[in-house]
């Protein structure tokens, strides 16, 4: 089963495909959040150098979020399309599940973290593919504090980390242990896996039942709110 992964929901644009468990290629671009104008282009370039047609695609895995509301909406709209003119069957993956599920472990915890600015952090804790939190959106101080009072080493990784590593290391000290950054980042080849899984169970859905996962409201949607609450006083 050919599958195409799709994750746009950080600063990363990532495209990858795997063939049954085979990964067969990933392109990552760092690109900051201009995704729109190179997600299509990085999955036609995929497919060109794997001499794999579009049509050959029999399922596809979306990175849902958390993560940037921009980079979400591009890579869900575009998997949802791809889906619906295809006729194939769609994952959503959380972004934090996506991060953790790809790390092999010695026993730590694993806590994937994506940046969301003014100080806070999408997050939450696994043991292997076992999530133990919600996904949520908190403070990176209030989560260190909850972390400090685990008994087990828990392993970082995530864009945030770069921001923290240094807090991470004062708040738990030899409990934390820091991804290498050439696996620190999300992945779509992490995506696509994950989606395989549930592809190959039956668990894929139709083009117009994933949805994003923005846990935050968006931005522009709360400054509207506070003018229409304006307006009536």
């Amino acid at each position: 089963m050919v599958i195409l992964g799709i994750e746009t929901s950080t600063k990363t644009c990532s495209v990858a495909l795997i063939d049954g468990k085979k990964l067969r290629d990933e392109i990552s671009l760092h690109l900051g959040l201009s995704h729109s104008e190179r997600v299509i282009s990085l999955i036609d370039e995929i497919l060109k150098e794997n001499g794999i047609a579009i049509k050959d695609i029999e399922g596809i895995a979306v990175s849902i979020g958390p993560g940037s509301f921009t980079g979400i909406r591009v890579g869900v709209s575009t998997a949802r399309g791809l889906a619906q003119s295809l006729n194939i069957p769609l994952v959503g993956i959380p972004s934090l599940d996506g991060l953790a599920f790809g790390m092999e472990t010695s026993g730590e915890l694993v806590c994937p973290m994506i940046d969301a600015l003014r100080g806070e952090i999408y997050t939450a804790l696994y043991d292997g593919r076992k999530r133990l939190t919600p996904h949520q959106l908190i403070g990176i101080e209030d989560w260190l504090k909850i972390l400090k009072d685990k008994g087990e080493t828990i392993l970082f990784l995530g864009e945030a980390v770069d921001l923290y590593e240094n807090l991470i290391k004062d708040f738990l000290k030899k409990k934390a242990k820091i991804v290498k950054k050439e696996r620190r980042y999300v992945s779509a080849a992490r995506v696509a896996e994950a989606g395989w899984e549930k592809l190959v169970s039956g668990e894929g859905k139709k083009y117009d039942q994933v949805f994003p996962l923005y846990i935050r409201r968006a931005e522009a949607e709360v400054k509207w709110e506070e003018k229409e609450r304006l307006k009536k006083i």
